[in-house]
């Protein structure tokens, strides 16, 4: 059983809005009450009742925050927006009202808004909680509270992790870091924001993929936008896409991109999103011939890939490509079919006219040419600079590919911590490849202590859609008696499995030596990455 998605037009939605910048005791800010403005006005566009306050002294706030909390129990999705000036102290976040005065760690305390109660208010079962924070500008205390006290304020806000399940923190910035004004009316990643927002029929990760991509380009990469995401299920804050549109045939897989990562020879999956096109034109047939399949994409979907027919396929996109010049969907696609009948000259050079256009899914896919030598010559560093561009506009091939040369140290310095970060990121934008990459990292404990239940709980996501390199995994750990007493049967049935759905899947290459003493494990709580869309109920045949 599958986790239905929150539709965006079910139910109540409810968004508390703030946007402070005329301060009464520090220099004013340009943006922030514009961009309160305009994001309340998107908001109500898009169906939510919105509580707006701005240039908010605490008394105002704490009357807004109050409202908002009253009305939190009968709504689905609940959105909270602050903009202006935040600071953090002794690991606790906090939202500066405009007559704030504030001159020692007392006056943090009593003068301003704790984040942290905000957060606790809209704690709740049944509804979708998303916090959006553009509140990391520069500190105009940090120098008086350095003077008066050894707690004194870090650079940026610290980072919170969403609470419970059905929660979405989303920070202009990383952690600890300082997010910028701009020069317009809205500060870089509101702008962003704004033009992602309404945009119908896109999961709220997918959009803060974009919002993401726009920002490092409008900021020459100095602001990375982070989340923290315990959502279940997808949830649309603009319109849902239409469970069926007429004559558009289902998203289909691409044929498997070169082995780039570390554990096998294991093909990446290309994914991008399919337009809907007109039932019997050019366009929706060359889809249907070739496109690859989308994020979260269903097991179903996922065995598309094998069955597509690229050498039918090229004539029918080379068709479409005839009558939409210069639409780099379809240069991509033709691409992608040209790549399927092994004719890589000629894959590339439509890869390379989509990516020059900036479609970021061509430019993922050309990363792997360049990565692998396929109808080029072999060029690390422009696989990684393709593969840069395509994860900054969110793609999540891409970002998974980039882990991977992390991961084998692959013209950058070898970094597994990062190249973990970039599988998790991957697996939140929807790859399902970086599912069996992460389980790999925590079985080898590379980039994070060694951890065989964790690495089980990513090889088990995998599996579900199929993957046999990671059923294969899961076999070995049985048989080796790493996840409990050895069970022979339960093993074999992995493999039985590994072959039906996956035959052409790698057999692991685990060292003999590899048993099931003590593994290290990480101190704290982990969080597992999921794709959530795939959060099966019950009891799984691969433990049951």
């Amino acid at each position: 059983m599958t986790i239905l998605p929150i539709e965006a037009v079910a139910g109540t939605r409810l968004a508390l809005v703030l946007g402070n910048s005329h301060y009464q005791a520090v220099p004013a800010l340009d943006n922030p009450a514009n961009d309160a403005a305009d994001l309340a006005t998107a908001l109500r566009g898009m169906g939510f009742d919105v509580i707006e306050q701005r240039d908010g002294t605490r008394e105002a706030i704490a009357n807004a925050v109050r409202d908002f909390s009253r009305r939190l129990s009968g709504a689905d999705v609940a959105l909270f927006f602050y903009a202006g000036h935040g600071l953090q102290m002794n690991g606790e976040n906090y939202l500066v009202p405009v007559d704030a005065k504030i001159e020692t760690p007392a006056d943090v305390r009593f003068n301003t808004v704790n984040l942290t109660d905000i957060q606790q208010e809209m704690e709740g079962t049944g509804r979708a909680n998303i916090i959006i924070l553009d509140a990391c500008r520069n500190n105009p205390f940090l120098d008086k509270l350095a003077r008066g006290s050894r707690a004194a304020p870090t650079r940026g806000l610290g980072r919170v992790d969403a609470a419970g399940q059905g929660s979405l923190i989303v920070y202009s910035t990383q952690p600890n870091n300082v997010a910028l004004d701009g020069a317009g009316r809205n500060s870089p990643f509101t702008a962003a924001l704004l033009k992602h927002i309404a945009t119908p029929g896109i999961e709220v990760r997918q959009m803060l993929s974009r919002v993401r991509g726009d920002v490092l380009a409008a900021t020459d990469r100095k602001q990375t936008p982070w989340d923290s995401s315990s959502l279940v299920g997808d949830v649309y804050l603009a319109a849902a896409p239409s469970a069926v549109v007429s004559g558009s045939p289902p998203a289909t897989s691409a044929q498997p991109a070169a082995p780039l990562a570390t554990p096998s020879a294991e093909a990446q999956r290309v994914a991008s999103p399919t337009p809907q096109s007109a039932a019997g034109s050019s366009d929706s047939e060359c889809e249907r011939a070739a496109a690859p399949a989308p994020p979260f994409a269903s097991p179903e979907q996922l065995k598309i890939e094998n069955t597509h027919d690229f050498a039918a396929a090229v004539p029918i996109c080379e068709a479409a490509v005839r009558a939409n010049p210069d639409q780099p969907r379809l240069e991509f696609l033709l691409g992608l079919a040209y790549g399927g009948t092994k004719n890589y000259m000629a894959a590339q050079r439509y890869l390379t006219k989509a990516a020059d256009a900036g479609y970021a899914p061509a430019q993922g896919k050309l990363g792997v040419y360049f990565a692998t030598g396929r109808g080029v010559v072999k060029d690390m560093p422009r696989a990684f600079e393709l593969f840069s561009k395509a994860a900054a506009a969110g793609e999540p091939g891409a970002i998974s590919n980039l882990g991977a040369m992390y991961s084998n140290g692959n013209f950058v310095r070898k970094d597994e911590a990062r190249a973990l970060e970039l599988y998790q990121k991957a697996i939140e934008a929807g790859n399902p490849f970086a599912l069996a990459q992460t389980g790999f990292m925590y079985f080898y404990g590379k980039g994070t202590p060694r951890d065989y239940g964790m690495a089980a709980q990513y090889f088990q996501q995998a599996a579900d859609l199929n993957d046999g390199y990671s059923l294969k995994y899961l076999a070995v750990m049985q048989e080796r008696g790493l996840l409990g007493p050895p069970d022979a049967a339960k093993a074999a049935e992995l493999r039985r499995r590994a072959v039906q759905v996956d035959p052409g899947s790698q057999d692991p290459n685990v060292p003999k030596d590899l048993n099931a003493g003590a593994p290290r494990r990480a101190a704290g709580v982990h969080h597992v990455r999921r794709i959530y869309y795939y959060r099966f109920v019950g009891c799984r045949w691969a433990w049951c």
